[in-house]
């Protein structure tokens, strides 16, 4: 599968888990210059799934804009869980590429 295949399967992907029933774990694909999608809503007690689709030297690391929380770098292919179990909303970006955020709403 050629590296434009496997993001355009990943982005399709992150489409459909996106807008799973509520309750439901939500993935989000990183890119050098995007998080897809870059906003979603998730229930108290749901886990944000972080999905490097990009090869990047070091790896992607996601970090909570406010600190409270930081991914390992990944790698491509790697995966970064974190569950959410308050209400709010929580801004994140890319450590290597700061200009890219998103959005975690947890109702």
């Amino acid at each position: 599968m050629s590296r434009a295949s496997g993001f355009a399967a990943a982005f399709a992907f992150a489409l459909l888990v996106a807008s799973a029933p509520a309750g439901a774990d939500v993935m989000i694909a990183i890119g050098h210059g995007s998080f897809d999608p870059a906003k979603v809503k998730i229930e108290k007690g749901a886990s944000v799934i972080f999905h490097n689709v990009q090869e990047m030297p070091g790896g992607h690391t996601v970090v909570a804009d406010d600190g409270s929380w930081k991914s390992p770098p990944l790698a491509l292919d790697g995966k970064f869980t974190k569950r959410f179990e308050q209400s709010g909303t929580v801004g994140f970006h890319i450590e290597q590429h700061p200009q890219v955020k998103g959005e975690i709403v947890v109702e």
